[in-house]
């Protein structure tokens, strides 16, 4: 159900206007000028080629940009197509923006994109970041499709990376919510997904929109709302995911944060289902299969190593309170070798963020403290990965993840042990 403080008048209006529709797609936005307008193109041309027999709209939720970017979605028009149809209908022209604020909000844009899709009983729905540069008109069918078509009620997108890139997602989020959840997701938070209108109504009704530690990462809750709802999800091969400029990306810091936060409290909100589950199953996915890229990437190994190290020294008062002991005696026997031998095995990594997540369940003291402890430990793990794979093909990259979530999934008991034990 649409709350109506939610959502503006005029945007209401708007939304009224267009009507029911087959197909949404939203395009969150904060001062994306520079790029919105070519996101929007790919949208329409995508709407031309994949969908032009059905009722269609795009709609912009921006948190409030100061340049521009509002009136560049409305102003920017591609050649019709041969049938003489933009994004226009014989009812109305389907393009509705709104602005949800004055400051960017993931978790309100998303809200509203599902508030929208709601409202106007949509099938099939996509959220597109306007800040993808090398977007095409086949991501946004890709990710429409499983939906509209094939019924599925969530789509994650499947991309070609650079083997170090997306280092959150194959060492921490991916293996740990396959472990858990028991479907593995490989973009757990992603730039772009598909998702169903029944998926969006049953999002948009849960107490959850106020929860702080959804607010940066909603994409993660929702991932886990739908496996945990056993609504049908699959992924989709979308291409080549541009790495962001480092004017954009979070730092480690804040990543960490964001992402573990949100996972973690989706354990706790989603305790009775994952307690159950058994033997992960596959997750259906579309299209080819994803690859490595080549181009240079330079990270100091080093500098990882001695943040680790560090970190582990300076914290270790913290971290005893948070790791079983003789968890902690491994990794501090880690951090006492030399950068070229020490090494954070996935079995060792594994039971740290086990243990982790089990003294955030239990409050063993501030979350948002605990998760910043488990930085460097991050680090460690990083720096093992990069020493391991300096030399890996896609294939051997491809069975090492493989074999890291095996690891996990041992240790699963471990973590039901530890967050039943009291605190």
């Amino acid at each position: 159900m649409v709350e109506e403080i939610l959502l503006a008048d005029d945007f209401v209006r708007q939304l009224i206007s267009v009507g029911e529709v087959d197909i949404l797609v939203g395009i969150p936005s904060f001062n994306n000028a520079a790029t919105i307008g070519q996101t929007v193109l790919a949208v329409e041309q995508s709407f031309q080629q994949g969908f032009a027999r059905e009722r269609v709209v795009l709609v912009n939720v921006d948190g409030g940009s100061g340049d521009g970017t509002r009136e560049v979605v409305m102003n920017t028009r591609a050649e019709k197509s041969s049938s003489g149809r933009g994004l226009t209908s014989l009812r109305t022209e389907q393009r509705v923006v709104t602005q949800y604020g004055n400051a960017p909000s993931a978790s309100l844009a998303m809200r509203t994109i599902l508030a929208a899709a709601d409202l106007l009983r949509a099938k099939a729905c996509a959220v597109i970041s306007p800040a993808t540069s090398n977007l095409t008109t086949a991501w946004i069918t890709n990710l429409l499709e499983p939906v509209y078509r094939d019924k599925f009620d969530y789509v994650a997108p499947l991309y070609n990376r650079h083997k170090y890139d997306g280092l959150l997602s194959r060492n921490l989020l991916y293996p740990m919510s396959r472990s858990v959840f028991g479907q593995g997701i490989r973009e757990l938070h992603p730039s772009e997904l598909g998702f169903s209108g029944r998926l969006a109504g049953h999002c948009l009704a849960q107490n959850v929109w106020n929860q702080e530690d959804i607010q940066d990462a909603p994409e993660i809750w929702m991932a886990l709302t739908a496996i945990s709802s056993d609504f049908k999800c699959c992924q989709a091969f979308l291409g080549t995911k541009e790495r962001a400029s480092a004017g954009t990306a979070p730092d480690i810091v804040t990543a960490v944060r964001q992402n573990v936060g949100s996972l973690f409290w989706c354990l706790d909100a989603e305790e009775d289902f994952w307690m159950q589950r058994a033997k992960p199953e596959a997750v259906p996915s579309f299209g080819s299969e994803s690859d490595l890229t080549s181009e240079p990437m330079n990270l100091n190994r080093q500098r990882i190593f001695e943040l680790f190290r560090s970190g582990v020294q300076d914290l270790a008062p913290i971290l005893q309170t948070i790791l079983a002991t003789e968890t902690m005696a491994e990794i501090q026997s880690v951090a006492g070798q030399s950068e070229e031998k020490g090494r954070l095995s996935g079995d060792l990594w594994a039971r740290t963020l086990f243990d982790f997540a089990a003294s955030h369940h239990h409050a063993v003291l501030n979350r948002d403290h605990l998760i910043q402890a488990l930085v460097p430990l991050y680090r460690g793990r990083i720096h093992s990965f990069l020493v391991e794979h300096q030399d890996s093909n896609a294939e051997q990259m491809e069975a090492d993840t493989e074999n890291l979530c095996v690891q996990f999934e041992k240790q699963k008991p471990y973590l039901v042990e530890r967050w039943q034990a009291k605190a």
